[in-house]
Order: structure tokens, then C-alpha cells, then sequence
């Protein structure tokens, strides 16, 4: 199972933000959610998590309806989410802050592993011991992306959603970053990731939706994606020399 939207609308005022929008994201592959700057793709996210209240639709996880639930509630069901800009806590470490997302997760899970003990592995898992005990708000933006995903994951979730995680990571922070989402997928998490870095979707995406003025423009495999005239389209100037350089 996964993640499934089923007929999503969402309106401010006169402007309709997203049009009886679709998708899924399944266990264990990642999927792309793509389209050009002003889309609805966060938008989208902020409906799955609920922040944003639809004005019709349905979002299933794992095939129970959590349409109704508070954002809360939603990521005591194993949803985790990061942000465009950067969420971290600005004046504690980088170990800080993600022990503080496994003493959370431990607090609910009580048979689960001690916090410091998950905080170790993902400090490892992630390459993040040279700036372990560095805070967080001395970070450049690639790094504080790893460690975004660090704490994200240290609440174990069923659902990870990134938007824009490659956003200020040179090319040596892609490579590690793409290496641990492929990881995370073949344990059997649902990974949904919203992306700008046309070479990172294509390298990593199972499947693909896209969004185009708040409408599913296209889904299918990268390869079909990347032969769609439609799509191909909607990318102007630089975005479609780069789905192009990727084909």
C-alpha cells in the first residue's frame, strides 16, 4: 500500500490552486511530484499533511481514511515531512536535533530503541559525524538538508515527504542524499519527493505525477515522462533543456 489522493481540489478566493488532482506514492519506491514553479505542489504536500484543508478530495494512508485528521494525528501514523526552507533548531547540535525527533518517537514507542542509541546509527547512516556536535544554525543549506533528514527519519515514518531537498546541496550532498532515499525505499517506505534537480528525479523516481497550473499534466515511469510532449511543454528554457540533457 502507500499513500493514495484521490480528486483533490483546493481554491483561495477565485484562484483554484489544484483541480481534481490524483496520485499515489507506494511502499518501498520513490515517486516524483514535478511541474513547473507555481504548480500546487506544495500545495499538495500541505493537504497530505494537513495543514490545508481541501474543498473536496480524499487522502488514504495504508488504505485507512486520514482525510479528517489533525497534522498531529497524521504523523502519530508514521507521516514525516520536510520544508522548502529549513526547520531546524537553530541553537541545538545536529546530534540534538535529532535526538530530540527519537526521544519523541521513543516517548510513543516505548519498546523501541533508546533515543541516543537511534540517534548514533542515523548519525552514522548519514555521514554526519564530522559536524555531529556543530549547531544546527552554523550549517551551510546542503548539510542542514542531511539533517533534516536525519530527524525525519528518526520518527521512523511510512511516509516520507521532501520538498525540495536537494535546494542548496552541491553535487557531492545529491549523491549522498539520492544513496540514502534509495535506501529508505527498499526498507519499504513510501517516499514522496517534490524536486527542481531534474538529474536527482530522474536518477532516483520509480514513477512520476506532474502538475501544471494546479492539474495532473502527465504520470508514468521517468521515461515516459521524459517523452511526453505535453510535459515537455510546460518545461520552458531551462527546466526543459534539462529534462531533455536527462532523456
Amino acid at each position: 500500500m502507500g499513500l493514495e489522493v484521490t480528486d483533490v481540489t483546493v481554491k483561495f478566493g477565485g484562484h483554484t490552486a489544484l483541480d481534481n488532482v490524483s496520485l499515489r506514492a507506494l511502499n518501498g519506491q520513490i515517486t516524483g511530484l514535478i511541474g513547473p514553479n507555481g504548480a500546487g505542489k506544495t500545495t499538495m504536500f500541505n493537504v497530505i499533511t494537513g495543514l490545508q484543508a481541501p474543498h473536496r478530495g480524499k487522502v488514504m494512508l495504508d488504505g485507512r481514511d486520514i482525510s479528517k485528521l489533525p497534522p498531529y494525528r497524521r504523523a502519530r501514523r508514521g507521516m514525516a515531512r520536510t520544508f522548502q526552507r529549513l526547520e531546524l533548531f537553530g541553537s541545538l547540535t545536529v546530534r540534538e536535533n535529532i535526538h530530540v525527533a527519537a526521544a519523541q518517537y521513543r516517548r510513543r514507542h516505548p519498546s523501541a530503541e533508546r533515543a541516543g542509541a537511534a540517534t548514533g546509527q542515523l548519525v552514522e547512516r548519514l555521514n554526519l559525524g564530522h559536524i555531529a556536535e556543530v549547531r544546527a544554525d552554523q550549517l551551510p543549506t546542503g548539510q542542514g538538508r542531511m539533517v533534516e533528514l536525519a530527524r525525519a527519519l528518526a520518527c521512523r515514518p511510512r511516509i516520507l515527504l521532501l520538498d525540495e531537498p536537494a535546494s542548496g546541496q552541491d553535487e557531492a550532498e545529491t549523491v549522498e542524499f539520492s544513496r540514502v532515499l534509495r535506501e529508505v525505499a527498499t526498507e519499504g517506505v513510501a517516499v514522496l519527493l517534490v524536486e527542481h534537480d531534474m538529474d536527482l528525479v530522474m536518477s532516483v523516481c520509480d514513477e512520476l505525477h506532474v502538475l501544471d497550473f494546479g492539474k495532473k499534466l502527465a504520470q508514468g515511469t521517468c521515461q515516459e515522462i521524459q517523452a511526453d510532449p505535453a510535459v515537455r511543454a510546460a518545461y520552458l528554457g531551462e527546466a526543459d533543456e534539462e529534462l531533455v540533457e536527462s532523456a
